[in-house]
């Protein structure tokens, strides 16, 4: 696994980030519908810049400052430990391809990601019905940038639900994320790891596309 040790918001890290597809990326690549996915990447990759956002409303800044409280409580009731941070980057497509997790155990190759929230309604939904849609894309985006990942586990954290702080959930590239009954096939499932392999052909066609969009844009013509 191409793991680095970098630590997130930084310089360094924004720097990491032109023209790649991440978390909220990934959503954008396997959408169906039309967005500008390509358009910022070809944007930043001539800039050779991210922009910067520091934005920071009320919810974002309480999570990050009880992210690392999740994960301590986390490592104490599981009994693994993690490291917090860093970056992995695609072996296959480096130069397009990255992932942010929030805390990584690289010998059991396990990824975290946690979101914490001051709702207590929000905990109590969670537990009921799982991850939020928004955020599948993540979780779906940690299995594709590397074949060495074996679990994603994604955390709920609210400290004003003291019944049940944390909401925690595992995935692996069997989980089943979609069913559907069709009149030809019957029940159909979709894992995982039918994502992944979907995304990984839109991943290049993303690379090609770009390439030919950046090149005949920087064409004159007259």
């Amino acid at each position: 696994m191409n793991y680095q040790k970098i630590e997130q918001r930084s310089q360094e890290w924004w720097m990491l980030k032109v023209g790649k597809v991440s978390g909220t990326r990934y959503g954008q690549l396997i959408s169906s519908r039309e967005n500008m996915l390509i358009d910022e990447m070809a944007n930043e990759i001539m800039d050779k810049h991210v922009e910067w956002d520091d934005f920071e409303n009320e919810d974002m800044i309480f999570g990050n400052e009880n992210e690392p409280i999740a994960i301590d409580k986390y490592e104490k009731v599981s009994g693994l430990k993690f490291e917090s941070g860093g970056v992995i980057i695609s072996e296959t497509l480096p130069s397009l391809h990255m992932a942010s997790p929030d805390a990584i155990n690289l010998e059991k190759r396990i990824v975290v990601e946690v979101k914490c929230t001051m709702h207590g309604k929000t905990q109590i939904n969670r537990y009921r019905n799982g991850i939020d849609t928004k955020y599948l894309p993540q979780v779906l985006n940690y299995f594709a940038v590397s074949p060495e990942v074996e679990e994603v586990h994604w955390i709920s954290y609210c400290p004003f639900r003291p019944e049940r702080e944390l909401v925690i959930l595992k995935f692996t590239r069997n989980t089943v994320i979609e069913s559907k009954e069709t009149k030809k096939d019957g029940l159909v499932v979709v894992t995982i790891q039918d994502k992944i392999n979907e995304g990984a052909i839109k991943l290049q066609k993303l690379e090609k596309d770009l390439n030919e969009l950046i090149n005949n844009f920087k064409q004159l013509e007259f």
